[in-house]
């Protein structure tokens, strides 16, 4: 089976579509694999508000996102992607996009969260 470079974005517009239609929620999610495995292991939500937290707990939005990224996992290890093991979601205004990134860049980016408050 041959590497669909769409396959990320794809599932992640019909995500978004599904429950950020009409929202402004915004913020990302970094994200980390079982490096044995190529699974999801952690997840870090960094959203903009508390308003924006508030959006989406009522909703399927986290499982959802939580399983895709599963998903988005195993398929980038299947096909021995770079950085297949970690990243970041950006969330804004309705639309998701991901990132790909070295193990110390999702690092930085969660630290550097934690130190800005």
């Amino acid at each position: 089976m041959t590497y669909d470079s769409t396959f990320d974005q794809t599932r992640l517009d019909q995500l978004a579509q599904q429950h950020l239609g009409g929202t402004n929620i915004s913020g990302r999610i970094l994200f980390f694999g079982d490096p044995e495995e190529n699974r999801l292991d952690l997840a870090t939500w960094q959203l903009d508000n508390d308003e924006d937290y508030e959006a989406i707990k009522g909703s399927d939005f986290k499982l959802h996102m939580m399983e895709l990224l599963d998903t988005l996992l195993t398929y980038r290890a299947q096909h021995e992607r770079p950085n297949a093991g970690q990243g970041a979601i950006h969330i804004k205004s309705g639309t998701l996009t991901i990132e790909w990134l070295p193990r110390d860049a999702v690092e930085a980016m969660r630290d550097e969260n934690i130190k800005g408050g």
